[in-house]
């Protein structure tokens, strides 16, 4: 997509009562330039986070540092203003919420305590959406956020997610890039989200 084109999609998507997006990055393809809201780590400000790939990178199981005490019932807030998409019990992830940020970007936690919104509910970066917990089998019975960011590469509208071959990305969070690889792990990251 060229540079004026994306000026103009971002209009239209302004007018449609789309969030604004906020940086340019490659596309998860590597083919033209996309627009990438400026995703922030979906906690508490301040707050100091884990982030494991374990083995399915890019996505990232987060809890609480230093010992994950306060993991279980912590906020679970926007990463960037948008749309919630998704927002269901799901049989093996348990409480989900997909939210669509506008662009072809979306972002998806799995195992949440509870749910705060509905499909359609109009969100802003920061805004409790939820709450960290342990819902589904494939939380182990851990309390965890699973979260991933995707990018809608086939144009359908919709973001897939939950195993390799989804459309999920790296994600960034304050324009650092996470989940290179299987078995990383990332200590003390604060999150921004303020």
């Amino acid at each position: 997509m060229h540079r004026t084109t994306i000026g103009v999609f971002a209009a239209v998507l302004l007018a449609a009562g789309l969030p604004a997006l906020a940086q340019a990055a490659p596309a998860p393809d590597g083919t033209g330039i996309e627009a990438r809201p400026a995703f922030q780590l979906p906690f508490d400000c301040n707050s100091k986070w884990r982030l494991d790939t374990w083995a399915h990178a890019p996505a990232l199981d987060m809890v609480k540092e230093p010992n994950q005490v306060g993991t279980e019932g912590a906020p679970y807030r926007a990463s960037a203003d948008g749309v919630v998409r998704q927002s269901y019990y799901h049989s093996n992830a348990g409480n989900m919420i997909q939210i669509n940020h506008g662009g072809g970007w979306f972002t998806t936690g799995i195992h949440l305590q509870s749910r705060a919104v509905a499909v359609g509910a109009r969100v802003t970066r920061g805004q409790i959406i939820g709450r960290v917990g342990k819902t589904g089998p494939t939380s182990n019975g851990h309390p965890h956020l699973h979260y991933e960011q995707a990018f809608d590469r086939n144009g359908d509208g919709v973001a897939s997610w939950g195993a390799a071959g989804t459309e999920r990305v790296r994600p960034f969070f304050n324009g650092v890039e996470y989940g290179q690889a299987n078995g990383r792990t990332w200590r003390n990251v604060v999150s921004r989200n303020c």
